[in-house]
């Protein structure tokens, strides 16, 4: 019972994502990195420029999942 509580309490942790900054906007995508950056440069607040991208690579059985933030 206590493990089934520890393994509940560290899902919800791990689903967590990163605090949300202002001026920024993240984005996924399955396809390609640049289309998560296209994503992510699209829902930037209105007037506000790229200065600054960050992806991630997520590979799991043989697929791969593209995370980029963008300032």
């Amino acid at each position: 019972m206590r493990f089934a509580a520890l393994s509940v309490l560290a899902a919800l942790g791990l689903l967590q994502g990163t605090p949300a900054l202002a001026g920024s906007a993240t984005a996924g995508s399955i396809m390609s990195k640049q289309a998560a950056i296209a994503i992510a440069t699209s829902s930037m607040p209105a007037g506000n420029s790229v200065s600054r991208v960050q992806c991630t690579t997520m590979v799991r059985a043989l697929s791969a999942r593209y995370r980029c933030t963008v300032w």
